[in-house]
């Protein structure tokens, strides 16, 4: 019963991200707070939301391994690791509708966004040496 909940709710939160999910590859020890999935295929959509310059054809994850410590939640961190992460992945001519310009665009102005970071750090940095 508590082990059709988790796989529920890990379907509905990876779903969007990986095929192949399913209870055959669900390995579950609840109660010791370990949950393992295993052999997934990347969906080539899976990383639209990072709007990176690439377009990403297959992609293969090994295992996702889950730590949850049922007697500390709400104190101790829930640990997720990632293990054997494949893509195979192409430079994007165009990001999903958006055109050259509005990519070009998009890029400079996280290209702006980190000098002012870097320029904010810095004088941060030197006003802490000055005493």
């Amino acid at each position: 019963m508590l082990e059709d909940q988790v796989a529920s709710l890990l379907q509905r939160l990876l779903g969007n991200y990986v095929r192949g999910f399913n209870k055959e590859a669900l390995k579950i020890s609840v109660w010791q707070g370990d949950v393992e999935l295993t052999n997934m295929q990347l969906k080539p959509e899976a990383l639209n939301a990072l709007k990176l310059p690439v377009k990403v054809k297959a992609g293969f994850l090994g295992s996702v391994k889950l730590k949850v410590p049922w007697s500390r939640l709400g104190q101790d961190p829930v640990l997720v690791y990632l293990d054997r992460i494949f893509l195979l992945a192409e430079p994007a001519t165009q990001v999903d509708g958006l055109t050259k310009d509005v990519v070009q665009e998009a890029k400079k102005t996280r290209v702006r966004e980190m000098e002012m970071k870097l320029l904010e750090r810095a004088q941060q940095l030197g006003s802490e040496m000055v005493w």
